[in-house]
Order: structure tokens, then sequence, then C-alpha cells
């Protein structure tokens, strides 16, 4: 049986050095993994078996948050089985749940480290604390960007927030392609024409991790250690 082919999508913090790197494979299989460009060190974080809507990620200015769209296909609740998430890397659980009933659009995009806008319905978790969440709308003369802030005034932009907000993908992404390179699941730093390898992540296997923010119950009635991942049992990431 032949190996899974790997990908490295990656996903850049604007505001410092760290980055994001899902590793995909096999196809419905992701890795987060956190990494910190200024030393290349590396954290490994949580899997998900689920498939993930790669336009529309995006990670926060500062690296602290993680926007991504993903289908399980067995929402228990009303069939909605997509949703718009927001979580802490290097981990997939949320501490921002939106239902969506469909795969028609879906995730979203940091505005700036506090700011985002996201699609679905009302966050049924709740405990992503100290961003706020601005409602995108049919763009106006007097409100282009279609962001609206809670109270229903437009929100205040600058230049560059209206371009991250604007941006058919992640900002973030515009690096790899001067920077960096990603063959199969290999990493380089590229220097003209010259790649440096950085890191093979070819070599992982699904592994149940936890995340440190996740309050939930991690053990079963006979006091025995949950098999575990982040959509798992009630349908919270």
């Amino acid at each position: 049986m032949s190996a899974p082919y790997v990908r490295l999508h990656l996903f850049f913090a604007t505001d410092n050095d760290k980055a994001v790197i899902l590793r995909q494979g096999p196809s419905k299989h992701y890795r987060m993994i956190l990494w910190h460009r200024d030393s290349d060190t590396f954290e490994d974080g949580q899997w998900i078996k689920q498939r993930i809507y790669l336009d529309w990620c995006d990670l926060s200015p500062d690296g602290e948050h993680f926007i991504y769209f993903t289908l399980n296909g067995h929402w228990s609740d009303e069939s909605k089985g997509a949703y718009s998430v927001i979580s802490q890397p290097p981990y997939f659980t949320a501490l921002s749940l939106f239902p969506e009933g469909s795969t028609w659009g879906g995730g979203g995009r940091f505005i700036d480290k506090t700011r985002y806008f996201a699609t679905g319905s009302k966050d049924i978790r709740g405990l992503a604390k100290g961003l706020s969440r601005l409602q995108r709308k049919s763009p106006t003369a007097d409100n282009p960007s279609g962001l609206w802030t809670v109270k229903g005034v437009p929100a205040k932009l600058t230049e560059r927030e209206k371009a991250r907000a604007l941006s058919p993908i992640s900002p973030s992404m515009n690096l790899v392609l001067d920077r960096y390179d990603t063959l199969g699941g290999k990493l380089f730093r590229r220097s003209g024409e010259e790649l440096e390898l950085i890191r093979d992540f070819t070599d992982m296997t699904f592994e149940p991790v936890r995340a440190p923010y996740d309050a939930r119950d991690a053990r079963g009635a006979d006091d025995a250690p949950k098999p575990w991942h982040p959509l798992d049992g009630e349908g919270g990431a």
C-alpha cells in the first residue's frame, strides 16, 4: 500500500513571525502545526478528519486565532454538517462555532487581531474572549466593505483592513510565493532558485490530541480515556 500524498498549506501572521501549517494527507486528514519562523521551531497540534475549505481559512494578524470552514456530514442538530470555526493554533477545537446549512460560502476573515467576520448562524460556543464579530452585508455607497458592527453602523476600517476584508484568499498567504515553497510534505526556504529544506512533514500519522483549553470531560463512564478528535460526540469542535 502506497503512502498517502501529503500537501502543506501555509497561513502567515502579518504582525509577527508566527505561521500555521495545515498538513493534509490522506485527503481528509489535516494536522494543524504552529510554526515560529524566527527560530524554525514547530508545535505539532491537533488532527481533524474532515474536509477543510482552504480558501476560507484565515490566521489573525497576531497569529493567536485561526478561522476555518469544515464539513463533517453528520451534524446531529438539524442536519447541519458544515461549520465556520475559530480556534487557537495549533488546535482545531472551537472557541467559536457557527453552524452552516450548506457549503455555499463559509469561513471568514480577520480584519485585525480582534475583529473578524464569519458566516453561519449564532456562535454556539462563545469562548473566543476579546474578539468581536462584524456583520457582512451587501456593500453600499456609504459602506463599500459591507461590514457593519453589531450596533448597525459601518465598521471603521483602514485601507489595509479593507484589503483584508475583500481578499478572495487569506491575505497572509502571499508570503509563500517569495520566501517559502512546499513540495509534497516538505517545507523549504526559497533564495532565488535555491531551496533549503526546513522540515519534512511526511512521516506523520493520526493521533488524538486534546486542546489545553478544552474543558469537556475527557473520560467515559468507566473512567477510561475517551477516544477523541475535534468533532466527536456532541459535534463540538
